[in-house]
């Protein structure tokens, strides 16, 4: 099955065309990147499809500032449209994710289009490497369907135009609300902390509620169904700390 490429620079709106760019990178060049580390750079190569600079977030193509301090240079944002190969092992296209955003000094956004699984953007918070020169650390790191976003809320000119680092910063926090915050308060780390206990809470209320469903004993039943209780409470105050009380993800969810 062959995936269509994401627009990316419609859904963020890039404002000029001096914005919107198309280089392509070739597998060789993706790889390269590793050689110090055989393993990754296969990895790379057995995961990633094609890889194209389509945009970039820069003083110059945006008009916002750029930003950079001892841990973080973010003079630009480059934009990536990634498609992975068709029935790549899910470890392996987190992997992959993972090292294109360590393999820049400088966050990215990075479109990626799963044949089997639909668009997802990927985004990490990330600080420069002491250690390894031209590389960064991840400190956090999300990836959301585009399809769960709600219409807009990612445009460029919608975020915060502090400077660079505060407007992927934003990118981050909208996201991983699906595109809409429950406050300005919430800092992106602590919407994608959020994000992250809502998922592990929802994994284990269906795994606690199928598990009441096979139960023969009468009070270990009784036990799990005050979990499930107890869990579905949880997640609804997360739920109201993360999305803003309008979310469809929330009305579809109640």
């Amino acid at each position: 099955m062959t995936a269509e490429l994401i627009d990316l620079p419609g859904l963020l709106a890039l404002p000029v065309a001096a914005t919107r760019q198309t280089h392509r990178l070739t597998k060789k060049d993706i790889a390269a990147q590793w050689d110090e580390s055989p393993a990754d750079a296969r990895l790379l190569t057995k995961v990633i499809a094609q890889a194209t600079i389509v945009g970039v977030l820069s003083p110059q193509t945006i008009g916002v500032r750029g930003f950079a301090d001892d841990d973080h240079r973010v003079d630009m944002i480059p934009v990536l449209e990634v498609q992975l190969v068709e029935r790549a092992k899910q470890p392996d296209r987190i992997r992959a994710a993972e090292l294109l955003h360590r393999s820049m000094p400088r966050p990215a956004i990075i479109g990626l289009v799963v044949p089997d699984g639909g668009t997802h953007l990927s985004l990490a918070l990330t600080r420069l490497s002491k250690t390894e020169e031209g590389r960064s650390v991840i400190e956090v790191s999300i990836t959301v369907p585009i399809e769960d976003l709600a219409p807009e809320t990612v445009r460029v000119g919608r975020l915060a135009q502090t400077d660079l680092a505060a407007l992927h910063r934003d990118l981050v926090r909208t996201v991983a609300a699906n595109g809409k915050p429950a406050s300005v308060a919430l800092t992106a780390a602590e919407a994608v902390a959020l994000r992250q206990r809502l998922a592990a809470l929802d994994a284990e209320l269906v795994a606690v509620v199928r598990d009441a469903g096979r139960e023969k004993n009468m009070q270990r039943r009784i036990d799990l169904n005050t979990r499930a209780k107890s869990l579905r409470t949880e997640i609804d105050s997360v739920r109201g700390s993360l999305y803003a009380a309008s979310t469809p993800k929330q009305e579809a969810q109640q």
